[in-house]
């Protein structure tokens, strides 16, 4: 081999890589489902699918953005009757948005519909740059009360939610986030209920279509970019008892609603039963749900069996997976006390087609 073509193919390999690698930054591990429900006045979860793995929340981030205006009012350095002017970084913002136009102007108590039904980007940056001059600082901000309510998971890297791949958080951030409104600012729920606004003479709807089907759901803020699939963080209210649910993932906005919706109505129920056994003496022994993933002649095969199921399905590394001997056989299987999680997992893994099945004990 010549000198030249060596130095060509050693030019191609290195090229490779970089590209790999580039491409590697660009991507960083996340789950593509990830899941919390539970009671956002107590913090307790009854259900979680990779609950602090990193993620791309979307226009999720809106709701930090929305907690800071609720404090920015309660401090009295902004009223809802006070103007906001769109500069031109503003008005640039990809859709959504509200494209009002350079110089024109929106009142805070329009922003604040106008993030949550429309998931406006152009009025997100308005109100970054009103409150605190910068889109910049705003961030700083931003990050601020991230630290203080414990959002390990969680780094904003915009005030919107569109792509930038240092803007990420989890499931269980978005879960204390969301909690932080219902419980530091209960007076503005009403505004996640609302399904429409207008501006201009221009309607604009909510891309909440749960909440226009039903009257137990309010708000909180849907989401989407490509990278993160179908977002939504959904609290539901019964006879005072509130519910809250987060869903990272779904391949479609009629997919997510519909998981979320079970999940919600399910544990929904549970919350209720559970407050009725507590009122009796009776003591119920618990089932336990095993999801059984493999069976193999050799404990090895187990072994590897498990690793290739944590690699090819990321969520399932928040389990224990265990191996049992039954006769000639090793089995593994992840335990669970409920039935809807057994059921849950098992749908999932069967969606990537693979094997499993619910045993009960």
């Amino acid at each position: 081999m010549t000198f030249s073509k060596y130095y060509k193919k050693s030019l191609h390999i290195v090229i490779a890589i970089f590209i790999i690698s580039i491409a590697n930054l660009a991507h960083p591990l996340h789950a593509k489902i990830a899941s919390v429900i539970g009671d956002p006045h107590t913090g307790e979860v009854f259900f979680q699918v990779n609950q602090h793995t990193k993620n791309y929340p979307a226009s999720l981030t809106k709701i930090m953005t929305l907690y800071i205006i609720f404090e920015e009012i309660k401090y009295g350095n902004l009223k809802l009757d006070e103007k906001i002017t769109i500069s031109k970084y503003a008005n640039n913002q990809q859709p959504s948005k509200l494209g009002l136009g350079v110089g024109n102007k929106i009142t805070v108590d329009k922003a604040i519909d106008a993030l949550i039904i429309k998931s406006a980007n152009d009025i997100a940056v308005a109100v970054a740059e009103k409150i605190e001059g910068t889109e910049k600082k705003f961030i700083k901000k931003m990050n601020k009360y991230a630290s203080v309510m414990g959002l390990k998971n969680t780094n904003f890297a915009n005030p919107h939610g569109l792509p930038n791949r240092s803007n990420l958080s989890s499931a269980h951030d978005m879960f204390i986030l969301s909690s932080r409104i219902i419980k530091d600012y209960p007076e503005y729920l009403d505004r996640f209920k609302k399904t429409k606004m207008k501006m201009n003479n221009k309607t604009y709807q909510t891309h909440n279509k749960l909440v226009q089907k039903y009257e137990h759901y309010i708000g909180m803020k849907t989401g989407y970019i490509r990278k993160s699939g179908f977002q939504i963080s959904l609290l539901r209210e019964n006879n005072g008892k509130y519910l809250l649910g987060i869903y990272f993932g779904g391949n479609s906005a009629k997919e997510r609603n519909n998981k979320i919706n079970y999940l919600m109505g399910k544990y929904m129920k549970d919350t209720k039963s559970k407050i009725a056994i507590k009122s009796t003496k009776k003591t119920i022994k618990e089932k336990k749900y095993l999801v059984q993933t493999s069976s193999f002649k050799k404990i090895s095969l187990s072994k590897k069996h498990i690793s290739f199921l944590k690699n090819k399905l990321t969520f399932l590394n928040d389990y224990n997976h265990n191996i049992t001997r039954n006769g000639r056989y090793f089995t593994t299987y992840i335990e669970f006390v409920d039935r809807k999680n057994a059921n849950f997992i098992c749908n999932e893994i069967k969606k990537n087609k693979l094997d499993c099945l619910i045993k009960t004990i």
